[in-house]
């Protein structure tokens, strides 16, 4: 009896192990961490979540290359006390290390509304943590 007791908790503990451990809502929670961090305008908080060696294009539609330019680019944006960005992820998945979150934006830049859709590709670095490698941004018709 006392076997069969140990056994159904070991499958028991085992699934809840494996619901507990999906990559895609740990992807999720870093991608609206991220958007957390844009909220709070903190560019240290914000850049933590950007790889060194990533590509970001804007609703322009230019691409900025490697972490020093990204934080050049979004310091100046952080500023601005115009500016709002809000993001909501609506899918994602992951293969391995690597990762990719899609959804919408909006908020505000100067005095222009702004929203549209975006893609960001993300990769865990060595500490086991997403870092985004390539964000994209595009605006909604009409933008």
């Amino acid at each position: 009896m006392r076997k069969l007791i140990a056994v159904v908790l070991f499958v028991v503990f085992g699934m809840f192990l494996a619901l507990a451990a999906n990559p895609t809502d740990d992807l999720k929670k870093a991608d609206k961490d991220w958007a957390q961090a844009a909220g709070s305008k903190n560019v240290d908080q914000f850049m933590s979540f950007i790889a060194d060696d990533a590509y970001v294009s804007g609703p322009n539609g230019k691409w900025v290359h490697g972490k020093q330019a990204i934080t050049d680019l979004w310091s100046k944006m952080l500023a601005d006390p115009n500016f709002k960005l809000s993001w909501t992820v609506e899918s994602a998945d992951v293969s391995k290390d690597m990762g990719y979150t899609r959804g919408t934006f909006s908020g505000s830049q100067g005095n222009q509304p702004i929203s549209g859709s975006y893609t960001t590709v993300w990769k865990k670095d060595k500490a086991g943590k997403w870092r985004a490698v390539v964000d994209i941004a595009a605006p909604a018709s009409g933008q």
